[in-house]
């Protein structure tokens, strides 16, 4: 088996990936058509210089790449009617690789970067302009970092760009509810809740958005079981986790339809960290995040 060096193998992905941008905008070169059926595709990259999940510090060091895939399925669509008009089906994965020590060190050498590889499926529902969602997700590390971890998660969103021209809040809730494994890396399996809400506004007279959103998860149980705090009643879980806010641009690419819908994101979050997620970032509170990133969706 060949190994290659992990700073060259993530440059000759991002080089794949950046020659593909580039055909895809000259278009006239193949004849494709307009995705109008059941099946839809998205994928994409995104880069930064750190990796935090649900506050939990997964690296900060070196290039990280995360690209991914998925596929969906339309099972059912009634947009004439109220009430439930869509179920889809959707399957996908997502990785993340580094050159920093979790990548360059990894235990199993032969794959070196590729520090996370996560496979996810499940259904969506839409009713009227909210989205319920219920989703099994398997988080593993193909360079055996870490454990692998299972998880069956719930989410609810909201779609209100409709209500008020050129602005959307876009409020979310998710419960996620560890199988198997854990994400802190702690003996029991956990529970994790998260809200947020994202406000967004069309600029430059609309060929850009802008957006800023602010998240707040929090352990229902275990999810931070290490984080111990202690009051006058003595010992207790510290179930906040981190609070999180930032802000992103997108703007779509000039990019014939043919080739499906091409967007380029780039922005920063500011992370907050609750007391024993700021132990594991190195005794820093406080964590800056920037990230850049281009999705295709067909």
């Amino acid at each position: 088996m060949i190994t290659v060096a992990p700073t060259r193998s993530i440059c000759w992905l991002f080089q794949v990936f950046l020659f593909i941008l580039l055909y895809g905008s000259t278009s006239g070169l193949v004849q494709a058509q307009v995705n109008d059926g059941k099946m839809s595709f998205a994928t994409g990259m995104d880069v930064s210089h750190a990796y935090f999940f649900r506050g939990i510090k997964q690296e900060r060091g070196g290039f990280i790449s995360q690209p991914y895939a998925d596929m969906s399925l339309d099972i059912y669509s009634d947009d004439d009617g109220q009430g439930l008009s869509g179920v889809s089906f959707t399957l996908g994965q997502w990785n993340s690789l580094h050159s920093g020590p979790t990548g360059a060190a990894g235990p199993a050498e032969n794959v070196g970067v590729w520090y996370e590889s996560d496979f996810y499926t499940g259904f969506t529902l839409t009713i009227d302009n909210w989205e319920a969602a219920i989703t099994y997700t398997s988080y593993m590390s193909p360079n055996d970092t870490f454990g692998t971890t299972q998880e069956l998660s719930l989410g609810l969103s909201m779609d209100d760009s409709t209500l008020l021209e050129s602005f959307a809040l876009s409020p979310h809730i998710l419960l996620a509810i560890e199988t198997s494994g854990g994400a802190d890396g702690g003996a029991s399996e956990g529970v994790y809740l998260e809200v947020g809400v994202e406000p967004g506004l069309d600029i430059i007279d609309g060929t850009a958005t802008v957006a800023f959103p602010v998240t707040l998860g929090v352990s229902l149980s275990n999810y931070y079981e290490n984080g111990i705090a202690e009051d006058l009643l003595g010992h207790f879980n510290d179930g906040i986790g981190f609070y999180s806010v930032g802000a992103l641009v997108s703007m779509p690419l000039p990019v014939s339809e043919d080739f499906g819908s091409w967007e380029l994101t780039g922005g920063f979050h500011l992370l907050s960290l609750g007391g024993y997620l700021e132990s594991l970032n190195d005794g820093d509170q406080v964590q800056a995040i920037g990230s850049f990133g281009v999705s295709i969706g067909y």
